[in-house]
């Protein structure tokens, strides 16, 4: 059982650090790396969301996200604005230049995936995907307190 977890922690980070390595190689002419990639693809998603539900949602301290932001707001990849109805909120905003980053942070995601995946059949790509959202959630669960389904 110990060698099993040990085996699945150490699978974990390697896929971890080897899509940093990757993305940031990938990147590197942008000026991004991976931390301000995954903002940057948040803020596609969800324009205007707040510093404040960035920290949530990756799990980080309030200090992490305003350091990548910063970094991304520097780029002009994005831009910073006060809420109308609340001065403490800060909504960040993706600009034109961000937005243009947006097909080729597309390809490098999925061509680590690509890779990742060779030679899986479509049922074990999503077996595979059923598998890490359970991990996932588990692990969730196990930091913010409570119990596994």
């Amino acid at each position: 059982m110990a060698d099993r977890q040990e085996s699945l922690a150490k699978a974990i980070a390697i896929i971890h650090r080897s899509e940093s390595t990757f993305k940031n190689k990938k990147l590197l002419e942008t000026g991004l790396n991976i931390g301000q990639l995954r903002y940057l693809w948040t803020l596609y998603k969800e324009d205007g969301i707040s510093q404040e539900s960035m920290a949530k949602r990756f799990m980080v301290d309030k200090a992490s996200v305003t350091r990548h932001i910063k970094r991304l707001e520097e780029l002009g990849m994005i831009r910073r604005e006060i809420d109308a109805k609340d001065r403490r909120i800060q909504r960040i905003f993706v600009t034109e230049t961000g937005f243009q980053m947006r097909d080729l942070i597309e390809e490098v995601t999925a061509e680590w995936s690509a890779l990742l995946t060779a030679n899986f059949s479509e049922k074990e790509k999503d077996d595979l995907m059923h598998l890490i959202g359970r991990l996932s959630d588990n692990a969730i669960i196990a930091v913010e307190g409570g119990e596994s389904e």
